[in-house]
């Protein structure tokens, strides 16, 4: 029984490492993503500007783009530091039951290739 525990515990602790890693991921990305975006805005208000274009609009996307993602970002936050805290019951009996379904189908597959 000792031994499902640790593997019950291992189990919980690669997610939750997992869901840490995704999100530095995110944020890696967001950051390269929105610097270089700068950069290219700022290419292109020089590119259009020397052709007598300017519309502040076209250039405004770069900020929406930031702005929204940037929420999406803290959404992923809130879920992989604070929600997890946070999570109500039903959600974590949902977990278990999955969690239950799926090594019960892994230990029927095992049975399986052994006859």
């Amino acid at each position: 029984m000792e031994g499902t525990n640790q593997s019950e515990k291992y189990t919980k602790a690669l997610k939750r490492v997992k869901q840490i890693k995704a999100f530095y991921r995110h944020l890696k990305v967001y950051v390269i993503v929105i610097i270089l975006s700068f950069v290219a805005k700022f290419k292109l208000i020089d590119f259009f500007d020397e052709r007598g274009i300017h519309d502040e609009a076209v250039y405004s996307w770069i900020y929406w783009n930031a702005i929204l993602w940037g929420i999406g970002l803290f959404v992923h936050w809130t879920y992989v530091f604070k929600w997890q805290k946070l999570k109500p019951n039903f959600m974590k009996a949902w977990e278990a039951k999955q969690m239950a379904k799926f090594l019960e189908e892994e230990q029927q597959r095992d049975s399986n290739t052994r006859e």
